[in-house]
């Protein structure tokens, strides 16, 4: 007999990550990149004082782009845009309002995501590995005690069939509209489920 087995862990993640940065513009392209790269260095700053390691911020876009207006159907320079944004690993999950509330106070005008993450889902997967066994090893004995037949409780073979974090909390997405002067904002990071799925062949004699 054939049968499948599921196994699932529910637990929390550890650390989040967080895209955030600054957009600048001037009509002097060198303007626009000192600029943007004192704000940069602004928020990295206040970022390392919330106890955000150095090695956790790293620069995922570093862009400039020329601006336009379209002035009587003709494009005319109007300066550039340079725009440089950072993900932030957060390793202790209280502090992901206080880091993201930092970053805007410091200058960070982009808009982003926070995405929980487990740091090691490995071991929650062997886990629901092993309850996926059980599952099927539980449903293989229910259908050979209906049908009175005596199982051999070692599968002849086994496939597995899934791997991974299965469902995760959605990204948190948020615009950087303004400065917040009431705090950080309440985020909760939510659970994760951790599914294995495999499939088992049982031998019986009836």
């Amino acid at each position: 007999m054939t049968v499948e087995g599921e196994g699932r862990v529910i637990t929390k993640p550890d650390q989040a990550k967080i895209n955030i940065g600054v957009s600048t513009e001037n009509p002097n392209v060198q303007q626009a990149q000192q600029e943007n790269t004192k704000i940069s260095n602004q928020i990295i700053d206040a970022l390392t004082r919330t106890g955000i390691s150095e090695n956790d911020i790293r620069t995922v876009t570093y862009s400039i782009f020329p601006r336009y207006d379209y002035i009587e159907g003709k494009s005319i320079l109007r300066g550039y845009e340079v725009e440089h944004l950072f993900e932030i690993t957060i390793r202790d999950l209280t502090k992901t309002g206080l880091v993201y509330d930092a970053a805007i106070q410091n200058g960070a005008n982009r808009s982003g995501t926070i995405q929980f993450l487990v740091s090691n889902p490995e071991q929650y997967y062997q886990e629901a590995l092993s309850k996926a066994v059980i599952d099927a090893g539980k449903k293989a004995a229910v259908l050979a005690q209906t049908i009175r037949a005596a199982l051999y409780p070692i599968p002849i073979k086994m496939i597995e069939r899934s791997m991974g974090q299965g469902s995760a909390p959605r990204p948190y997405a948020f615009q950087v509209a303004g400065v917040s002067t009431e705090g950080p904002p309440p985020i909760q990071e939510g659970r994760f489920t951790i599914t294995a799925n495999v499939t088992a062949v049982y031998s019986y004699k009836s």
